[in-house]
C-alpha cells in the first residue's frame, strides 16, 4: 500500500480495521507504520457501513479485512 500511495504522489498514513478483528491486524499495520482507525461492528457484528463511509478520507491508504470473519457472523 506505502508503495502504491508515495509512488501516485499521495502518501497516507492511517488503515481502517474492523473492531472485531484479530489482535494481529493492528499489530501488523502499527509495525507497518500506519495509525490504527477502529471500524465499528453493528449489532450483528459487521462492520457498520455507515460508519465505514464517515472514516474514509483522502489520508486512509487501506482496509484491512479478515476472511472468514473472526465474529463468526454469517
Amino acid at each position: 500500500m506505502r508503495a502504491h500511495h508515495t509512488a501516485q504522489g499521495h502518501p497516507r498514513s492511517r488503515v481502517l480495521i474492523p473492531d472485531s478483528a484479530h489482535g494481529t491486524n493492528p499489530a501488523s499495520v502499527t509495525l507497518a507504520g500506519y495509525e490504527v482507525v477502529p471500524v465499528p461492528s453493528n449489532t450483528r457484528g459487521m462492520i457498520d457501513l455507515a460508519a465505514l463511509r464517515r472514516l474514509v478520507n483522502s489520508d486512509v491508504a487501506g482496509l484491512m479485512l479478515d476472511q472468514p470473519e473472526h465474529a463468526g457472523a454469517v
